[in-house]
């Protein structure tokens, strides 16, 4: 299981109120969703974590840079990388310089390069998808799906087709936005099936631990009958539930 596909699990578990272990209980305030850096450098994706985001990720023109990048940081960092195609060999460079989790697209993937069981995969989606091709995807045991937005608040239209692609997809979704999001966007975000957002490269230390606490600040889906509001179309992990890792549990 992939740090990132761990991490969402705490998430939603702590989103839902739910708490498994006796371990004792954290007074730090939980994040509503995972706040994911982009990087440029192997130093750019230190700097970010070291400020507070939870995973970094390095955008690279090919699977040989980012594994070159990958293999300058500590193996427990939980990086991840984006890159324009993934091939086999290309997939096998990234998993022995550590890369957690690969993003690259749905249409430059090779089939055979994708082992969810040894390397997050994340497939780039956009409003493009059908809804034929987004049922498809779940049975592929994805991480997750990662979706580019525009900046700026987000009308209803825009929510519904966020909602459609998490919904049919049955996959979480990494969200880019820029690292001044409102409180209340992080929240239309979240109840849209967003597990994390992801902020550009370059943010400074201040800006992300600035974000980092209207992360904290979102307040909790609520619960109730259909009267409630609150979409909360977050998908589930539970397809890969037999893979899970229980010693991450004794520290929340």
């Amino acid at each position: 299981m992939s740090e990132l596909q761990k991490r969402i699990q705490k998430v939603q578990r702590r989103e839902s109120g739910a708490r498994m272990g006796f371990g004792p209980v954290s007074k730090e305030l939980p994040r509503a969703m995972l706040l994911i850096a982009r990087a440029a450098d192997a130093a750019g994706a230190k700097a970010s974590v070291e400020a507070g985001a939870d995973l970094a990720l390095i955008d690279a023109a090919d699977a040989s840079a980012a594994a070159t990048a990958l293999a300058a940081l500590d193996k427990k960092a939980g990086a991840g990388a984006v890159v324009p195609s993934l091939d086999e060999a290309g997939a096998a460079a990234l998993r022995a310089a550590g890369c957690d989790f690969v993003v690259s697209g749905l249409a430059t993937t090779a089939a055979a390069a994708v082992k969810t069981d040894e390397m997050g995969q994340v497939v780039v989606a956009s409003s493009a998808l059908d809804d034929t091709t987004l049922r498809a995807l779940g049975p592929l045991q994805l991480d997750a799906l990662f979706l580019e937005r525009e900046n700026g608040p987000m009308t209803l239209g825009q929510q519904l087709e966020v909602v459609r692609i998490a919904s049919l997809s049955n996959c979480v979704l990494l969200v880019t936005t820029g690292v001044e999001v409102s409180l209340q966007e992080l929240r239309v975000l979240r109840d849209s099936g967003c597990a994390a957002v992801v902020i550009p490269a370059g943010a400074s230390k201040e800006a992300i631990g600035q974000l980092v606490e209207r992360l904290k600040a979102v307040p909790p889906p609520r619960k109730g009958g259909k009267k409630e509001h609150d979409i909360a179309m977050v998908p589930s992990l539970a397809s890969h539930a037999e893979e899970h890792d229980h010693d991450d549990e004794d520290d929340e």
